[in-house]
């Protein structure tokens, strides 16, 4: 036998190692699929022991609550709701000074999307907020790839404690959709421009925000009606 056939059988052999390596690294997908997920614990961070109840979050006997209208699926609308929302989590819903309840509302003409749909199938283990806050954070890996049951998918499986199985059941559910529809309905009926709204509440009356209402304006209305 030549000496150079054990030599090409081993760089054969090597080929094949990295080629289950990289396979294995990629995943299915191929080396485009998007790199998610990220900003696990950051979300858990800002979210994790909060009392949750569907699309609220925050004790139930809170005297105000901060309503949020944003579209999860829409990528300046997520870095509203990490800038804005989430500190208003931390101030409010973490110290029980608040509740805050989401309202899916879509800026697009479509009144849902697949994320608000799948935001809220995960709403039925109370696991709502951190489904879409850890939506909102793998916009960018996301990037131009359509939005479809896989992605969906992968990011329910990041969320803690959430039984995936019983989660794609919700999704399939119509009431789910049902339900953004409703969300949709009451922005109409609020006319609420396209783009990230609040609507504060408490034994002061209500005060409505649009037009991606800072931090401060939310705070300065928490104050008005409490």
């Amino acid at each position: 036998m030549s000496a150079w056939v054990p030599r090409v059988l081993l760089a054969l052999a090597v080929i094949a190692i990295a080629s289950g390596i990289i396979s294995i690294a990629v995943g299915n997908g191929g080396p485009g699929a998007p790199a998610l997920i990220g900003g696990v614990n950051d979300v858990q961070r800002i979210i994790g022991g909060i009392h949750q109840d569907d699309a609220y979050l925050g004790p139930d006997d809170a005297e105000v609550t901060i309503t949020v209208f944003n579209d999860v699926q829409c990528r300046p609308c997520a870095s509203y709701e990490i800038d804005v929302v989430d500190p208003l989590v931390e101030e409010y819903a973490r110290t029980g000074e608040a509740r805050l309840e989401f309202r899916h509302f879509s800026v697009a003409p479509n009144d849902t999307t697949l994320a608000a749909i799948a935001s809220e199938a995960a709403g039925v283990q109370d696991r709502q907020w951190q489904y879409l806050d850890t939506f909102v954070r793998n916009q960018e890996a996301i990037g131009g790839e359509a939005v479809d049951e896989e992605i969906l998918r992968e990011v329910a499986e990041a969320v803690p404690q959430l039984e995936v199985d019983e989660w794609e059941r919700d999704y399939d559910d119509p009431a789910s959709e049902e339900r953004v529809r409703d969300d949709a309905m009451l922005a109409d009926e609020l006319e609420l421009p396209a783009g990230p709204a609040v609507v504060v509440s408490g034994p002061g009356g209500q005060r409505q925000l649009i037009e991606s209402p800072s931090f401060d304006d939310v705070q300065a209305a928490v104050e008005d009606v409490s």
